[in-house]
């Protein structure tokens, strides 16, 4: 018997913990076969993404220090839509740079 794999969405960066550092960052999401990919960071307005090279991607600037929360959800091409697991990481800017 052969084992069916369920689609699936997930933030592959930021890893969950990460820290980062610069005023820039470029996240990027895991989804196969769908049709439009959104990013919601602190429950904020659900924003879209942009596909490239095999994966989506969202572009983050001008966002402050401290802990944040991101979520994906992802809109199949049958109309399903999948949401991923939250991920936690943490912004450390040095401002004085």
């Amino acid at each position: 018997m052969s084992k069916v794999l369920e689609q699936e969405v997930s933030v592959d960066y930021p890893q969950e913990g990460e820290k980062i550092t610069h005023p820039q960052y470029t996240m990027r999401v895991g989804a196969a076969d769908v049709q439009k990919v959104v990013v919601s960071i602190d429950d904020s307005p659900w924003q879209p993404c942009r596909q490239a090279g095999g994966f989506w991607w969202y572009d983050w600037s001008n966002f402050m220090s401290g802990r944040h929360e991101v979520e994906v959800k992802a809109l199949t091409k049958d109309g399903r839509t999948m949401t991923s697991e939250v991920r936690r990481f943490k912004v450390e800017l040095d401002r004085a740079l």
